[in-house]
């Protein structure tokens, strides 16, 4: 018998066991054994639905399948869909189980929301993108940095390899698919000189400072190429012409790197930088002057 036989035989087993539960609802398949590779010290990754009011919260168990490990997160079908609909971007949820395997269901309408939530949609893939964007500015102003200020070309090189994680998942939403923890090989696939350039070399050879300026140049030539796209969302929020504070930004988005790439566009023109006084507290004059950026559509 094979190990992913092995695997298969063991969640068939639990499977069986669950199944005639009058609460449990369906159950779901993660991880390597749903759409990787899996070898001997491989986990069963799974979710088990219950009926809504079964359990308080989501519990999770670790249980021996015959001798081999299985993570057990036990949620209620409407925790698990507004979960799912909230995290329909590419972030790592929507990925987690998008890629996963319906083991099975006694509801039919959970069947055909769990297809649907599967993929992601063009907005989505957007607001991803952005966010993405954002990840990967971070970390190249940290190659710069540790290069310019500090002439440390082994230290910015480290940096240099997580732009690496960014990109390859920004690549595949670029062509309408999950980021997954194989991101990188993937994106070896759809571009494989650009990931050469950020992942290959970065990972096997010692970069000199000119080596690692090189792939800062790229870098800034990957986000300017498709600024259109991940520019977007943020663009679309600016549309109304009002002048909008980094806090109010980062709160609308529900995300705190967003500054980083207002402060992008900025410096490529796109947005103005301004300042606006901020009430550090609600019922206090105390106040300091926040950054802020308004749009203006060119012609």
């Amino acid at each position: 018998m094979t190990q992913k036989e092995k695997h298969m035989q063991a969640l068939s087993n639990f499977t069986e066991h669950v199944k005639g539960d009058p609460n449990v609802i369906a159950l779901l398949l993660s991880g390597s054994l749903s759409y990787g590779t899996v070898w001997e010290k491989s986990d069963i990754d799974l979710t088990m639905l219950v009926r809504d009011g079964s359990v308080k919260g989501s519990w999770e168990y670790c249980v021996d399948g015959d001798g081999i490990e299985m993570h057990v997160l036990v949620k209620e079908v409407a925790d698990f869909k507004n979960e799912m609909q909230k995290q329909r971007g590419g972030g790592y949820p929507h990925t987690y189980f998008g890629k996963g395997t319906m083991v099975f269901s006694k509801d039919e309408t959970l069947t055909e929301f769990f297809e649907d939530v599967r993929h992601i949609g063009a907005e989505d893939a957007i607001l991803s993108f952005c966010t993405m964007a954002s990840f990967l500015l971070v970390d190249m102003y940290r190659v710069e940095k540790w290069i310019t200020v500090f002439k440390d070309p082994v230290y910015s090189q480290r940096f240099l390899q997580q732009c690496c994680l960014a990109v390859a998942d920004m690549i595949l939403l670029l062509h309408g698919e999950l980021p997954t923890r194989e991101s990188v090989l993937r994106a070896m696939e759809l571009n494989p000189a650009l990931m050469r350039e950020v992942y290959v070399v970065p990972s096997t050879t010692a970069m000199t400072e000119e080596d690692i300026r090189h792939v800062l140049k790229l870098l800034d030539g990957f986000l300017t190429e498709h600024m259109d796209k991940w520019s977007k969302p943020l663009l679309r929020y600016f549309s109304d012409g009002e002048v909008k504070k980094v806090s109010e930004c980062m709160k609308h988005f529900n995300a705190g790197s967003l500054n980083v790439a207002l402060a992008y566009l900025a410096a490529k023109g796109v947005l103005e930088r301004v300042t606006l006084p901020s009430r550090v507290f609600k019922h206090s004059k105390l106040t300091v002057e926040e950054i802020a950026y308004f749009y203006v559509k060119k012609e």
